[in-house]
């Protein structure tokens, strides 16, 4: 992996991600006025939202490059999942913000048609959403970046939720006056959704959740494979934002001296970094084969990642 070629590409996704959902609010908002869509002027307060919380997200993204310190000797990685946990939070707080002016707008009977044009501000939107949502998905899965998966998820909701505006839009249009008010009232239930899956994730990485365990599995296939006369008795990893932590504890036969313990560690951290290019932090011990305190450990459950990329498509 080229990780300055990553990190370029990830810091363009995020800066064409924040305007983009700033020209997308500017543009519903005015459509929404014009038309009298209350579901288009809605989903335009969420991109509004999007915007301020896609600036606090590019600034992590940059946060999180900074070279590790003293203060910080495994980086700035993690800052990732506290950018994603806001942006959660914020598309859940918004979403209970928007069900609750369209239910109070309907009790008080205040609907309106709105007029054709609204039914174009919708599919620009729910296009514009799917194209970002699948350059964000493939600059999130290269750079491993959370804070662009969440981002990705994101617009995915932004997907099925102008989609939602749209049929409120055109039933509205139809005949069913109340309709566009209900779109609004289905939109914020699919925002308020993404925003928990989203909100979620973070709290898995900051716990300190396992990398994948399809990822442990081949690590742990690699030494198998390589040096059949290692035994695993302890395989843990991860996730630092971007960048993984991975724990190996290794049983020796024993005879082995130190400087072939030595050479044999250096050729296993540079064989585990070639086929995982994101394991940047390996900590490899051993163990004599008579001292192996313990089996070889199990890979670890599910990661919260996988669910995200779930989410995304």
């Amino acid at each position: 992996m080229d990780v300055n070629r990553c990190s370029g590409c990830r810091d363009r996704a995020a800066w064409l991600d924040m305007f983009t959902a700033l020209g997308l609010a500017v543009f519903k908002t005015a459509l929404g006025v014009l038309t009298g869509s209350m579901a288009l002027q809605a989903h335009s307060l969420h991109s509004f939202g999007d915007f301020l919380t896609k600036g606090i997200n590019l600034a992590s993204v940059k946060v999180s490059s900074r070279p590790a310190s003293a203060r910080f000797p495994y980086g700035y990685g993690k800052i990732q999942f506290l950018s994603a946990n806001f942006i959660g939070v914020s598309l859940m707080v918004g979403a209970l913000a928007m069900l609750w002016n369209n239910v109070s707008h309907l009790g008080a009977g205040h609907v309106q048609t709105p007029t054709f044009w609204a039914i174009f501000g919708a599919l620009i939107s729910a296009a514009t959403a799917e194209l970002m949502h699948r350059y964000l998905r493939c600059v999130g899965r290269q750079a491993n970046s959370p804070a662009i998966l969440a981002a990705a998820a994101d617009n995915r909701g932004d997907v099925y939720s102008s989609l939602a505006v749209l049929a409120g839009i055109v039933l509205s249009i139809l005949g069913w006056a109340s309709a566009d008010h209900l779109a609004a009232i289905l939109v914020s239930f699919l925002v308020f959704r993404i925003g928990m899956m989203i909100a979620w994730d973070s709290i898995h990485g900051l716990m300190d959740g396992s990398v994948p365990p399809h990822q442990l599995e081949s690590i742990r296939r690699l030494v198998a494979v390589d040096h059949p006369e290692l035994t695993v008795v302890d395989l843990r990893g991860r996730r630092m934002g971007e960048a993984w932590e991975v724990d190996l504890q290794l049983a020796i036969p024993t005879g082995m001296t130190i400087a072939e313990c030595h050479d044999l560690e250096q050729r296993l951290e540079q064989g585990i970094a070639a086929a995982e290019p994101h394991a940047l932090h390996i900590r490899i011990r051993f163990l004599p084969e008579g001292e192996a305190a313990r089996p070889a450990a199990t890979v670890p459950g599910d990661s919260g990642v996988d669910d995200l990329v779930a989410l995304i498509g």
